[in-house]
């Protein structure tokens, strides 16, 4: 754990230290008025401290800082510590350190007042419910924020006593829901594909390709322009309440349960840890997906076009061009009816842009932001981004998700990615796998030499193991309601 906080915490750094785009999130324009793709987002995030803004020079601390405080130019919700260089060697002066935060160590921001209770004082979450709608009850904390209370990927913020002592965010930042939910009117993913498919026959498509005119250029290894591009991308931008708008009750109790067990009780229960899957959503996850370990490999043939990437885990998605669902059975499926981590894909060509639909995802978690079910489906659209001489320098990757068991409406993630180089060049993709060296013992991630023996129960890995840890061990004397229980909603 601690080579990958040190790792996590110094890509972020990085980010910040090295400057990034000169241009905010952007969204590829089809070139036409499309029914389902290249909607502008209601708020674009800004660049992160481009290193323009200090010509030449990189900025020293203290002016970073300052930027920090400044919502246009740095939306983190906070609360969040990070070490402005690696540590140094014993005895060397400390390192500096960049704060984003409103009030630390128990103290309450000026201006504002404190609920009688919150979530890190609170002996029971699930009580304190009517709360959950209210900023102050997380401390205007993001789920980023909460998460790294404890230190998990960056120097901690919960102060001397506790968590009791845990430090605030900005209660006055939040990036607006309304440039979360996807702004199309479907509300399935198959009604959405199919209107794709019949706005692109209607063009004349979709395009058929063969090896002698499929976009073979596609082809090569890409990262991401900016890590932290997109709201999704570790839950920093977004003060917790919001997050908990797109989710069905029952959703909302599990986002609420993960936080609260990564920063109050202090047992966290990441999949990574014990070399569990990561799941669907972990594509979109920075720490998951941050070109550290692998870049993107895009393959591209007319049949398949395959994406690989991963840092803890693989990720694999291919792309079936031209084929369709079975419909018969819980969800539409290309093979058994099995729910496949990262589901199973269809897809076809507008000229060279790749259009997509996923279903057969099997429900899974993503620790710090939400869990999703087996209903999840999502549309995707790849749009190359060519220079003056037509060469690829990237793509913009637009996805919209659909799962009525757990959000409340779709939602939609874009990002941009920058091509590094061809297939044939820098070093092999690395293929992972994952040695565990933590076990779950009463409760809590243990680290456990080989030749160790202890007594382990081993976890239904499709019944929440996660959850069933906390509340056998956690959770005692707490007013769980069941999971079939129809508790209300705040919208």
């Amino acid at each position: 754990m601690i080579e990958r906080t040190g790792h996590i915490t110094l890509a972020l750094t990085a980010a910040f230290l090295t400057g990034l785009p000169a241009f905010g999130q952007q969204v590829a324009d089809p070139g036409f008025e499309s029914i389902g793709r290249g909607a502008p987002l209601a708020e674009s995030l800004p660049p992160f401290m481009p290193a323009t803004a200090f010509g030449q020079e990189q900025p020293n601390p203290e002016e970073l800082q300052q930027i920090v405080a400044n919502v246009q130019s740095f939306p983190f919700v906070g609360p969040l510590r990070f070490a402005l260089a690696p540590p140094g060697a014993e005895g060397a002066p400390p390192v500096p350190e960049l704060v984003v935060g409103s009030a630390w160590n128990g103290d309450v921001p000026e201006g504002i007042e404190p609920l009688p209770v919150d979530f890190f004082t609170s002996k029971d979450f699930y009580a304190d419910r009517e709360l959950w709608s209210d900023p102050r009850y997380f401390r205007c904390s993001s789920p980023e924020g909460i998460e790294t209370a404890r230190g998990a990927l960056a120097p901690p913020t919960i102060g001397d006593d506790p968590p009791r002592s845990a430090a605030w965010g900005y209660c006055d930042r939040d990036y607006p829901r309304e440039a979360i939910v996807s702004p199309y009117g479907f509300s399935s993913a198959q009604a959405h594909y199919e209107a794709l498919l019949e706005e692109t026959t209607k063009r004349g498509g979709p395009t058929q390709h063969d090896y002698s005119s499929v976009p073979t250029d596609w082809s090569g290894n890409y990262e991401p322009v900016d890590l932290l591009e997109h709201w999704y991308a570790m839950m920093l931008m977004n003060q917790v309440p919001t997050i908990l708008s797109l989710l069905t009750p029952e959703y909302q109790t599990r986002l609420v349960q993960d936080l609260y067990h990564q920063a109050v009780t202090n047992a966290p229960q990441w999949p990574s840890t014990y070399c569990w899957p990561e799941g669907f959503m972990r594509r979109w996850y920075f720490a998951a997906v941050n070109p550290g370990i692998n870049p993107h490999q895009v393959l591209v043939t007319p049949e398949l076009v395959q994406i690989m990437t991963g840092v803890a885990r693989n990720f694999i998605t291919q792309v079936h061009v031209g084929r369709t669902f079975n419909m018969e059975g819980a969800v539409p499926h290309l093979g058994t009816e099995v729910p496949r981590w990262y589901g199973e894909t269809i897809g076809f060509w507008d000229g060279d842009a790749l259009i997509t639909w996923t279903s057969n995802i099997q429900a899974w978690t993503s620790h710090g932001a939400f869990e999703f079910s087996n209903q999840m489906q999502t549309v995707e659209i790849y749009t190359p981004q060519r220079d003056e001489q037509g060469e690829i320098t990237g793509f913009n990757h637009e996805a919209v998700f659909y799962d009525p068991e757990a959000l409340v409406e779709p939602i939609r993630i874009v990002r941009n990615f920058k091509k590094v180089n061809e297939l044939g060049a820098g070093p092999p993709y690395a293929y992972i796998e994952c040695v565990q060296t933590l076990y779950p013992v009463n409760g809590v991630a243990t680290p456990l030499a080989p030749g160790a023996v202890f007594e382990y129960e081993v976890p239904d890995m499709f019944g929440r193991p996660w959850a069933r840890i906390w509340e056998k061990y956690h959770e005692q004397g707490m007013s769980r309601p069941d999971e079939n229980e129809d508790i209300f909603d705040f919208e």
